[in-house]
């Protein structure tokens, strides 16, 4: 379905998270590096740098909504923000170029927790692009978990369990 071009994930899970544990408010902050294959992946009860306001278009957010028995969603946060046209243009252009990326880092990066919950794999994805423009402003499907499972990412946990 996407470009999956993701090869390597560096994973950390801040405590009280584990590798398989919980589900409800997982958190992920998403951050590409200058190699665009190469993506950080940190799963908090929290999100790292979240910053409303700042230019990088490095960072994704997404976290894991439980509405009731096993329905779930896993929705994609990315703030276009409220800049020139042209500038928040160019930000919303760069978050669909990094979007696929970035929801592999998270499906392939958190194999263990989707393993233990097969379930899950079903799962819609929605990407919620923040934005004063509304071009920009709105929820988009973007299929669904096992969509981008790829058993060539290689995951190296750096920090956690």
């Amino acid at each position: 379905m996407a470009n999956l071009s993701l090869s390597k994930v560096n994973l950390s899970i801040e405590k009280p998270y584990t590798a398989t544990e919980p589900v409800r408010f997982r958190r992920y902050t998403i951050t590409h590096l200058e190699d665009p294959a190469i993506v950080d992946l940190s799963i908090s009860p929290y999100f790292y740098n979240l910053d409303l306001f700042t230019t990088s278009t490095d960072l994704v957010y997404a976290q894991w909504y439980w509405f009731f028995g096993d329905i779930y969603q896993l929705t994609f946060f990315v703030f276009i923000g409220n800049y020139p046209y042209d500038v928040a243009k160019y930000r919303y252009e760069k978050y669909l170029e990094l979007l696929p990326l970035s929801i592999s880092a998270v499906v392939n990066g958190d194999r263990a927790f989707l393993n233990n919950r097969k379930i899950l794999f079903a799962t819609p994805i929605f990407v919620r692009f923040i934005s004063s423009y509304p071009a920009f402003n709105k929820t988009v499907p973007y299929g669904f978990v096992k969509d981008y499972v790829n058993d060539n990412v290689e995951v190296i946990t750096k920090k956690g369990v």
